[in-house]
């Protein structure tokens, strides 16, 4: 059995291409499409709201694939702009 530790025939750890396999983390801000879990965290607003937007067609969305919505960051800022001021 061989150590994790000790290079491979490469001359890479294991450790060293368990992590040269991990996605880079992109902070949800600077993303250009958003899941609605994620518009979510970013807004505030449930996703039961921004689905149903998406349903009524006030709020844009694209599918990608079958069934994974995606919104694009500027449709969802276009949205929000567009959303009624509250007075009191």
């Amino acid at each position: 059995m061989t150590d994790s530790k000790e290079p491979s025939e490469t001359g890479t750890t294991a450790s060293e291409t368990d992590d040269a396999k991990k996605k880079p983390y992109v902070p949800i801000a600077d993303r250009p499409l958003l899941g609605v879990p994620e518009a979510e965290a970013l807004t505030g607003v449930p996703a039961k709201i921004i689905r149903a937007n998406v349903r009524n067609g006030l709020l844009k969305a694209c599918m990608a694939g079958s069934t994974t919505m995606r919104i694009r960051r500027r449709d969802l800022d276009e949205w929000l702009d567009m959303l009624p001021a509250w007075r009191a």
